[in-house]
């Protein structure tokens, strides 16, 4: 593996506990009638994954890094990691806010 692919690894690993922390207290608003909405990202966006929960957006990352070229050199890299540092850009933004909120509101589950 690259040192470009382990970066994106440990990014992932991090997303991965934020998503799961968000999504457990998502459920918990749900289950409470606190919280009603169709996904978490719009369709027709950067995500094929269409969801109430964060997890299935880190399984698409982690199935565009398992797609990315080994080799730097091969003409599909370059598209395709700009792309998935996009989608781990917004994916971090959006955990990253959400955090933020739910800190800030200590009487949310």
């Amino acid at each position: 593996m690259t040192i470009v692919h382990n970066r994106i690894l440990d990014t992932l690993k991090e997303l991965t506990q934020m998503a799961m922390e968000a999504d457990g207290i998502l459920e918990s608003l749900e289950n409470n009638n606190l919280g009603r909405f169709s996904s978490i990202f719009p369709k027709h966006g950067l995500f094929n994954a269409e969801a109430k929960r964060f997890y299935p957006y880190i399984e698409e990352l982690d199935a565009d890094l398992k797609n990315l070229p080994q080799d730097m050199q091969d003409p599909a890299f370059e598209p395709l990691l700009t792309d998935l540092m996009k989608k781990i850009e917004v994916v971090g933004q959006v955990l990253a806010s959400f955090h933020e909120i739910r800190d800030d509101e200590p009487s949310l589950p």
